[in-house]
């Protein structure tokens, strides 16, 4: 497991070609012909500090990425870590992200609207994901050399913090249920690679509950949850898992795209899921957000744009769909934006 660190919008519908001294086009639009109907909406400056999402590239020759919390297509040698770096209040009027500055990776909180200021909330070394629970608890996974352990802080007020795991192991992608009462987590090891566990908070308790990564729960369901999974076939797929009955199966698969970051819709009806996509203005590989019923019904591509697209949440009323994304500026620097949902 590795750590990973990570201007203008155009508002022009048709994508321009920036080289800018590089030999990778820079693409300034901040829409591609295909998302003109998506009413996007900046939500974020870069001027004003960055914003964290993940990373992608080419598979890496000997690598098992099937052990790994990774992204990955073997049919178009492609790979992405897709943290959830982005999260919404309860109430839908805030959203917590991660930003890098003086060497550490921490949480802040702003507005949902596109003017706000932004609070710091954490002071630590963030990494692996955050959830903002329904108890306005932060719970993001902490880089406490050697190992990443799940922590939480309160996200209206104070810097006191709490440590919910432990051991010489790697934990990451927290995920409360809706009672607060259990406390999903990826576990990482180099021997088994990922599986997801959950913390008992009233009782104490942990248990193993199934192989896979980035757990999504259910409300009012305690005993299941989606997740991602990396098949041996070389791909990662949405899985549907209820690990008190010990029943399992397959919600998204494709032949040629691999799909992460499962986050289900306030009306339980749809999942946002993460996938790679190749750009039909670049001719390249990059990370676009699609939709899929949760029956495996219906998948949606979203976003076409030539830069990266990750980390989606719904808004309160799943009208709108946060996400972050590189595009629309010349550093290719990620920022948050904001795009409506029609279907």
């Amino acid at each position: 497991m590795k750590k990973v660190s990570y201007f203008l919008a155009s508002m022009a519908a048709t994508l321009t070609l920036v080289s800018c001294g590089s030999s990778k086009p820079i693409f300034l639009d901040m829409f591609s012909p295909e998302e003109s109907g998506l009413n996007l909406v900046k939500i974020t400056d870069e001027a004003a500090g960055s914003v964290l999402a993940g990373s992608s590239g080419r598979l890496v020759p000997g690598v098992n990425y099937v052990t790994q919390l990774n992204g990955f297509s073997k049919e178009s040698n492609f790979r992405w870590y897709a943290p959830r770096n982005l999260s919404i209040s309860p109430d839908g009027t805030e959203l917590a992200y991660v930003t890098f500055a003086n060497g550490q990776n921490n949480v802040v909180v702003r507005s949902a609207g596109s003017m706000g200021v932004t609070t710091q909330r954490t002071f630590r070394n963030v990494i692996g994901g955050i959830f903002w629970g329904l108890d306005n608890r932060l719970y993001f996974g902490d880089a406490n050399k050697p190992n990443y352990y799940i922590c939480s802080i309160d996200a209206k007020q104070g810097t006191v913090m709490s440590q919910h795991t432990n051991g010489n192991v790697d934990d990451s992608y927290p995920a409360l249920s809706d009672d607060g009462n259990l406390l999903y987590f990826t576990r990482w090891t180099s021997s088994y690679g990922p599986s997801i566990w959950s913390l008992n908070k009233s009782e104490g308790t942990l248990s193993s509950c199934a192989r896979g990564f980035d757990a999504c729960p259910i409300p009012g369901n305690n005993e299941a949850f989606y997740c991602v999974r990396n098949s041996t076939a070389g791909k990662s797929e949405i899985w549907y898992v209820n690990y008190v009955k010990g029943q399992e199966s397959i919600v998204l698969s494709d032949a040629k795209r691999s799909f992460t970051s499962p986050c289900l819709s306030p009306d339980g009806q749809w999942l946002l899921v993460v996938g790679n996509s190749t750009s039909s203005i670049s001719k390249a590989e990059n990370t676009d957000i699609f939709v899929v019923r949760t029956n495996g019904s219906q998948l949606t591509q979203l976003t076409y744009h030539p830069q990266t697209d990750m980390c989606p949440v719904w808004s309160k009323d799943g009208k709108y769909i946060y996400f972050i994304s590189s595009r629309a500026n010349k550093d290719q620097a990620y920022n948050i934006w904001r795009m409506n949902f029609n279907l």
